[in-house]
């Protein structure tokens, strides 16, 4: 211990005897370990870290259903695994015994205020078990219970701890107070802990008991209907119990109780289409695990890969600057073994010195994960709740181990090299004669670092053109000009998953419809807007399935792209939108109640319902009695995609509103903006939000803005890997600048000697110059070999492009010789102006 605490001491004044040298090394490595921090505070959070506030959080399970069909889920969502299920599902699901309690959520947001005043307010709406499940207590006052969780208690609500300071100020009567959502006043009893989000990562500002809420959030007939898909269910395991136990007693439950229900949908023409075998799944409660993990964890756990690739290329470029250091201090470690100091004495003390650089470098890492941590928080964690922190204790750990084990992976070989001292041959030497020695090490470490570098731009370069390919497909709509409008009726509007048409939330038809109808007419008169149309099935928001059948054919095909999905839409809805009919004619003024019915098909609904016949003047049937009416085909657009964007093709058809051909409401207005819809999106909001005294809070969104969560694991892949490419070549760089600088003063004496000869400085500038891009070359070469065999592993991440994408490997080598030639030039041209007699005597 003396000794190791003497080489501790003897290093820190080594260090601060070399304080440029000792600032580059804990520079790079604070890039490196501070990179690694802040990613692993990320994979912490979403996959290991449970929410704070849960208790015994590894009993509690999130359960999930898996379809044996596709299911359509409002917001663009949808697959064959999905975490929300009916509302009768929950309530059977209550009565097993290998859970102790179960609870259900939704999330949504609700309108506060009316007209100018109104804003929108995050609600989670929960069971009366949701708190106790979880184990957690108010800050103040106390959680509702089951007699306020029905559809006749009273409205009471708890705000987030979040929002009682951030909107009420911390007042001390918050409980004597209430918040007015549409025609409800809801009365405060609680106040969540600080920084308490429940099952979830967001923090929401209300929540509500969600029996006596759904009127508010949608229809009361969604506590009794299995046509809405809406409620999340979390369980906590009995005492005894096992995941697998519990999962197989689920089943069975969940079974019979759809099949006592009829199969789990009513019958009839507007009846949605049979639902395939269900399965119960249990995962753990983060929800980015689930059965399967989300876009959003693979592309973390990646970028987590991709920041360890970073730190590697921070320990090769420091392997080679203590590399240097050594042959540097070659006399004084002679001189030592001289006087006695064995083999491992040397290579201890070096490596004593190498591991207080890296603790340092850890120390500054900190400082790194903090800015950067807010940044990554910021895009990768968008709905991380307040309270949270990246830093965490673990995480401080984790910082600590992996500085430690940098300062042994950087220092080992260098340290090892520099020991290999002959004491007689080291004090008669020269830089030069000792140089070649090691030259092969900082070679394979230079190398090293180009390659990893390469792998790193290489994935930069496919996320790019994954997202600029999911940016620039062709979605049958006009991106650039259009603004989608929704009105959160009755004080809230909950994304519910549906299929087959159901009463309107708000009454009759009518209601909701004139009030859209209204709002289209007002906003179409301003300056900025080019035309306006409402509808019922807004795109990447919600989606309509009906029972039809059509003539000629007595089943329609399954398409990869789900459908056919139906639109409802006012007349000029296509020249609005932007798709183009292709066939026939669109909706015209003359469609109206009493009028022929007619509808638009898609061009996909056409190919696959009428393969070898003209659709024009086929009949589309709504339901599957033989009382059903013909309504004539009249036109054909082309394909859109309205739900996801991955979906190869989606069977969608349209009826024109006026005819009233369904009992639908419309839900949502089309805005097509003069100029680009960014600019004048806030312009509308204000004139929808004003147009009525009475109006909910009116969203307003550009068909973009509601498209882009759908990219946004390509937009994460290419930030984070760009990011971390960068810098990682900013590190390489200067790795290949330091090995050519030390290359160049070791061969000043050659350089002099050529020059004398007759060499021009152009000719030794090249010969520094295609050194360094010699081992850039081989270390590309090994760089694109691991790039293809890494490309594999992410194919599912990618879209549109293959892993082998020559132009990403091709533009990552251009990029990356470009830089390594800049790099080599800057030390070979000063190695050039050196006067030959200088050269010849320099030692």
């Amino acid at each position: 211990m003396d000794s190791i605490l003497q080489d501790l001491r003897y290093a820190v004044r080594g260090l601060m005897r070399s304080p440029g040298f000792t600032l580059a090394v804990i520079a790079t490595l604070a890039l490196g370990i501070g990179a690694n921090t802040t990613m692993f505070g990320v994979v912490d959070t979403l996959l290991l870290r449970p929410p704070p506030g849960v208790r015994d959080a590894s009993q509690v399970r999130r359960l999930y259903f898996r379809f044996g069909g596709t299911t359509i889920t409002i917001g663009g969502g949808g697959g064959a695994t999905s975490p929300s299920t009916a509302f009768p599902a929950y309530e059977a699901l209550r009565s097993v015994h290998a859970f102790s309690e179960v609870a259900g959520f939704t999330d949504g947001q609700v309108s506060a205020g009316r007209g100018a005043d109104a804003r929108p307010l995050h609600v989670r709406a929960v069971t009366a078990s949701y708190f106790p499940l979880l184990g957690t207590q108010p800050a103040l006052g106390r959680f509702f219970d089951s007699t306020e969780d029905r559809l006749d208690g009273p409205p009471v609500a708890v705000v987030s701890h979040n929002y009682w300071m951030r909107q009420m100020g911390g007042a001390p009567d918050v409980l004597q107070r209430t918040l007015a959502i549409g025609p409800f006043v809801y009365s405060i009893v609680g106040v969540a802990p600080d920084g308490f989000t429940g099952s979830e990562l967001d923090e929401p500002d209300l929540w509500l008991p969600v029996r006596q809420a759904a009127p508010v959030l949608g229809s009361a007939e969604a506590l009794s209907s299995w046509n809405w898909i809406w409620i999340q269910a979390i369980a906590r395991l009995a005492p005894g119990a096992t995941p697998a136990g519990a999962t197989a007693e689920a089943q069975v439950v969940y079974d019979r109780a759809q099949a006592e229900a009829g199969g789990g949908f009513s019958t009839g023409p507007s009846a949605a289409p049979p639902r395939p075998q269900t399965t119960v799944l249990l995962g753990p409660i983060q929800a980015a695990r689930g059965p399967e993990l989300s876009s959003d964890a693979k592309v973390a756990l990646w970028v987590s890969l991709v920041a360890l690739a970073v730190l590697l290329v921070a320990c090769a470029n420091v392997g080679n600057l203590l590399l240097a250091r050594g042959l540097r201090r070659r006399t004084e470690l002679a001189v030592r073994a001289g006087l006695g100091a064995g083999r491992s004495a040397l290579v201890r003390q070096l490596l004593v010195e190498s591991v207080v650089l890296a603790l340092a470098g850890g120390v500054a890492a900190l400082l790194v994960a903090l800015w950067g941590g807010a940044a990554v928080r910021a895009y990768l964690l968008p709905s991380l709740g307040s309270g949270a922190t990246l830093l965490e204790p673990r995480v401080l750990v984790f910082t600590a181990l992996i500085a430690l084990a940098t300062g042994v992976l950087a220092g080992i070989a260098p340290a090892w090299h520099a020991s290999r001292t002959d004491v007689a041959s080291a004090l008669r030497s020269s830089a030069r004669d000792l140089g070649a020695a090691r030259g092969r090490l900082r070679s394979v470490l230079l190398a090293t670092q180009v390659a990893l570098t390469l792998v790193l731009l290489v994935g930069a370069g496919l996320f790019v053109r994954s997202l600029r390919h999911a940016q620039t497909l062709d979605y049958g709509l006009d991106l650039e000009h259009l603004l989608l409008a929704g009105v959160q009726q009755r004080g809230a509007n909950i994304s519910m998953s549906r299929q087959g048409p159901a009463p309107s939330p708000e009454g009759p038809v009518d209601a909701q419809s004139a009030q859209y109808l209204r709002m289209r007419e007002r906003i179409a008169a301003n300056p900025a807007v080019a035309s306006a149309d409402a509808m019922a099935g807004t795109p990447y928001q919600s989606a309509m399935m009906v029972s039809i059948r059509v003539s000629g054919r007595d089943t329609l095909p399954r398409v990869a792209g789900g459908g056919p999905f139906l639109m409802i839409v006012t007349p000029t809805y296509f020249s609005t939108v932007g798709t183009r009919i292709l066939q026939g004619r669109g909706f015209a003024g003359g469609d109206v109640k009493g009028a022929t019915p007619v509808a638009i098909v898609g061009q996909s609904f056409a190919h696959f319902a009428w393969p070898d016949r003209d659709p024009i003047g086929q009949c589309v049937y709504i339901g599957v009695g033989p009382s059903s009416t013909c309504i004539q085909v009249v036109g054909v657009a082309s394909d859109v995609r309205n739900l996801s964007v991955t979906r190869p093709t989606t069977m969608t058809w349209y009826l024109a509103y006026e005819q009233h051909l369904m009992d639908m409401p419309l839900d949502g207005l089309v805005i097509r903006s003069r100029g680009p819809a960014h600019l004048v999106e806030g312009q509308v909001q204000h004139a929808l939000q004003v147009s009525e005294p009475d109006l909910p809070y009116v969203r307003v969104q550009t068909l973009t803005e509601r498209i882009a969560p759908q990219w946004r694991s390509w937009r994460l892949g290419a930030t984070m890997l760009t990011a971390f490419g960068l810098l990682a070549l900013v590190i390489a760089s200067l790795g290949l600048y330091g090995v050519t600088a030390y290359g160049v003063a070791q061969r000043t004496q050659e350089i002099g000697v050529r020059i004398a000869l007759g060499a021009s400085r152009r000719d030794v500038v090249g010969l520094a110059v295609a050194q360094a891009l010699r081992a850039t070359g081989i270390g590309a070469l090994v760089g694109v070999l691991l790039a293809l065999a890494l490309g594999r592993a992410v194919s599912s991440l990618l879209f549109g492009i293959r892993p082998a994408d020559p132009a990403s490997v091709l533009g990552a080598i251009v990029v990356l010789l470009a830089v390594a030639a800049l790099a080599a030039y800057v030390p070979a041209r000063r190695a050039a102006a050196v006067d030959p007699m200088e050269a010849l005597r320099y030692e």
